[in-house]
């Protein structure tokens, strides 16, 4: 996979007006997920960053165990995409991906530039409305974990995120130690990943693949 092709083929497919959407979401939502939007405006506006950037001739992108002592977030525990709630001095969705980035990693923004956005996904159990952003970075050198928020960091291949080897269904025990059945998920550098940041990268996996066949 040559990475400076790769990456202008996910920015030109972000930019096309033809994502996915939520037929790619809906491979890997889990059983009765509803997928359509609320139909009252209450949520919380939030921002997620799938950050693309190069590792020993590869394409990587980092993914956050987020901390399990926070008993009012939601998400506690699990795998996600680095990304938070919108701040109103963030101003945009885009400026509260960079934030949250910078914050929960240590990334400097003047590294990263903006590919594009994927579809947004209202998440239930948060009630949060996540726009994501897609970002790539060549001037890698090392993330710093926010302690606050996160445990640790993983750095996953690209080409792992294609290989459909990698897409599995099964059981899935909760932070709550409540087990539900049949839930599709990722398994990736040996971790689960599943629910709302599967259901986004499974439409970025259908952007980035197509690079693969043209």
């Amino acid at each position: 996979m040559h990475k400076n092709d790769c990456i202008n083929f996910i920015e030109s497919s972000l930019n096309n007006g033809k994502l996915p959407g939520m037929d790619a979401m809906a491979q890997m939502a889990p059983v009765n997920r509803k997928l359509d939007y609320p139909d009252k405006n209450n949520y919380s506006d939030s921002a997620v960053a799938l950050l693309l950037f190069e590792q020993d001739g590869e394409l990587f992108f980092p993914l956050i165990k987020r901390t399990s002592h926070n008993k009012n977030d939601k998400h506690r525990g699990q795998i996600s995409l680095p990304g938070g709630k919108f701040d109103q001095e963030d101003k945009t969705l885009l400026n509260c991906a960079m934030r949250e980035l910078e914050e929960e990693l240590g990334v400097d923004k003047a590294n990263i530039s903006t590919l594009g956005e994927l579809t947004k996904l209202f998440i239930p159990v948060s009630n949060f409305m996540v726009q994501p952003f897609v970002f790539y970075s060549n001037n890698y050198s090392h993330f710093t974990a926010q302690e606050s928020e996160v445990e640790y960091i993983l750095e996953i291949r690209l080409k792992d995120l294609l290989d459909d080897n990698n897409v599995n269904k099964g059981e899935i025990e909760l932070i709550s130690g409540r087990k539900i059945n049949d839930i599709p998920y990722f398994n990736l550098n040996n971790h689960i990943i599943w629910g709302a940041t599967a259901m986004i990268l499974n439409e970025f996996k259908n952007v980035a693949i197509s690079y693969k066949t043209n």
